[in-house]
């Protein structure tokens, strides 16, 4: 039998690399400036966030997106980063939809437990 997973444990490796540096200390904001901004968010279906992106690798900018789950929220002074099942975010200003303020942990669907 043979298996063919690829693109999935990349991804998976990326996000879990990612996670332990951030949980060691090792990530700071300053690091991810060339990270998408995703401006005028809302909380989305599933623990994602919707927003008008700037900077993606393959979304034009001033397009509205739907980002993958979030799996962290990184506050580091000014900035407020979120990292997403492939991706980190810079989040700018939020809606006004009424939604969980941005220093709400829980909103950003961390992981507990």
């Amino acid at each position: 039998m043979q298996i063919h997973i690829t693109s999935p444990i990349v991804g998976l490796k990326k996000l879990t690399s990612d996670l332990e540096r951030m949980e060691a200390g090792g990530i700071f904001a300053s690091a991810l400036v060339a990270s998408p901004i995703l401006s005028s968010w809302r909380h989305g279906f599933r623990s994602c966030r919707e927003g008008i992106v700037e900077g993606h690798p393959s979304v034009p900018d001033s397009h509205f997106i739907s980002t993958s789950e979030v799996w962290a929220y990184f506050p580091d002074e000014d900035e407020h980063l979120i990292r997403t099942l492939n991706r980190w975010y810079r989040l700018s200003r939020r809606s006004s939809s009424g939604h969980a303020p941005v220093d709400d942990p829980v909103s950003f669907g961390g992981r507990r437990g």
